[in-house]
């Protein structure tokens, strides 16, 4: 299960350089092979020594084999090929490995209950030791009444018509774009009771409007409340945040990286990481990563922290890593090393300026190691060439990570899949956690 949302993640988005220029043809790539082959453990293999301009994928192109078995075989080759290094070619038309054999998952003929096993008594963290939250304090038997605030837009909910298939329901109409985060926490209260902790959910619409909130913090039982979660819109946060400060009532902000939120007010829980805190994050990466690297930080007037650059130089000094802050694509090039590899970050959701900052890295990466570092919403940029992301060895930036390998993953999607017949999202994954 995703239970990291607060913990800021790196991942490594995409890695492998496997393109070259096409005006190599068959025929010339063919005289880079080498003559030199190896039997090891039984496996036969042609020992390449990599020549300066080479890539991994001509390399692969010359020997006519999969780029994916060179790294399986060669492991090393994720952070990059460097002249003189040798790779082991497995020789073509040997027998392949066996692929592991897929189990299907039974089909849900029913929607059941989802069933996720809670954590053992030895694992409850020492924070909730004599806690209301903790099933196991002398007040367990005592139901933990929580406020559930949401932007379903209930109003609205007449103007869907069941009978039309919209490609995109969510998009379409409000009334589902959150309710996937009540799907989430509903699944975990469903298991925190099984769990021995009892759980009485109050559920409040409120979307845009002010007077909504207002509204709602009047009524006489949200005094009573143990914890509000409030899923809202920024103004309408800050009215409940007051109103739980006033009756001293714990408030989570599931979404907001706002550090000012909880400015002034103990009783407000924010879950994502702040962009400080972020960027701290980043430098510790870079300075384990890339401990010998130059970091160029590309200052952008435009982006919408305008610290960010600075911040992150900051943070990196404290790590004892080289970095230095750039203004525009062509000062960056010119402080590009060749005796060092180059990391360079953008702080740029502008879809234009970074296409041309990965075109023209790109082309200069035969004659420098570089590493581009970005930003979630890059990936969602029209345009964006895979293979200038491949080429420069990319990572993107992000708050939070799924990890679709992990068990309790999986079994939090067949149960959501078994309750709700479809999949999760993000925001189902979020509900969930913060619940949990």
């Amino acid at each position: 299960m995703s239970k990291n949302l607060i913990r800021f993640v790196l991942f490594l988005g995409l890695l492998i350089p496997c393109f070259t220029r096409a005006q190599y043809n068959q025929d010339q790539l063919k005289q880079t092979r080498t003559g030199v082959r190896q039997t090891i453990d039984g496996k036969d293999y042609y020992i390449h020594t990599i020549k300066r301009g080479q890539t991994l994928y001509m390399i692969c192109k010359a020997y006519d084999v999969e780029i994916n078995d060179v790294i399986k075989e060669n492991p090393e080759v994720k952070n990059g090929i460097q002249a003189g290094a040798r790779l082991k070619i497995p020789v073509p038309g040997q027998k392949p490995e066996e692929p592991p054999v897929r189990v299907p998952l039974p089909p849900v003929k029913e929607p059941k209950p989802p069933i996720l096993q809670p954590p053992a008594k030895d694992t409850i963290p020492e924070s909730l030791e004599g806690t209301n939250c903790n099933p196991s304090a002398a007040n367990a038997g005592k139901p933990y009444k929580v406020a559930l605030m949401l932007p379903l837009n209930l109003s609205e909910v007449d103007k869907i018509n069941p009978e039309v298939l919209e490609p995109d329901p969510m998009e379409t109409y409000s009334s589902f774009q959150f309710i996937e985060f009540y799907e989430g926490f509903r699944m975990a209260a469903d298991s925190l009771a099984k769990s021995g902790l009892k759980l009485k959910v109050y559920v409040y619409d409120i979307g845009k409007d002010t007077m909504t909130a207002r509204q709602v913090i009047k009524k006489p039982e949200l005094k009573s409340m143990d914890l509000i979660v409030g899923l809202l819109y920024h103004r309408n946060f800050q009215i409940v945040a007051g109103f739980a400060e006033t009756n001293k009532i714990p408030v989570v902000n599931p979404v907001s990286e706002r550090s000012e939120l909880v400015t002034g007010n103990p009783y407000v829980i924010k879950v994502r990481p702040s962009k400080k805190s972020e960027l701290r994050q980043l430098a510790e990466y870079m300075a384990e990563a890339f401990y010998r690297a130059q970091v160029l930080i590309i200052r952008n007037n435009q982006y919408k922290d305008r610290e960010a650059a600075e911040l992150l130089k900051k943070e990196c000094a404290q790590f004892k890593l080289s970095a230095q802050v750039v203004d525009g694509t062509d000062n960056t090039i010119a402080r590009l090393s060749k005796s060092k590899e180059n990391v360079v970050v953008f702080f740029s959701e502008n879809g234009t300026h970074i296409l041309d900052l990965s075109r023209r890295l790109s082309e200069i990466r035969n004659d420098y190691m570089i590493s581009l570092v970005g930003l979630p919403a890059w990936d969602k940029i029209e345009g964006l060439e895979t293979e200038y992301m491949v080429n420069l060895n990319a990572h993107l930036v992000a708050p939070g990570f799924i990890d679709y390998d992990n068990p309790l993953v999986k079994n939090f999607v067949r149960s959501f899949q078994g309750t709700y017949f479809t999949d999760p999202g993000l925001l189902a994954f979020q509900g969930f956690d913060v619940a949990w």
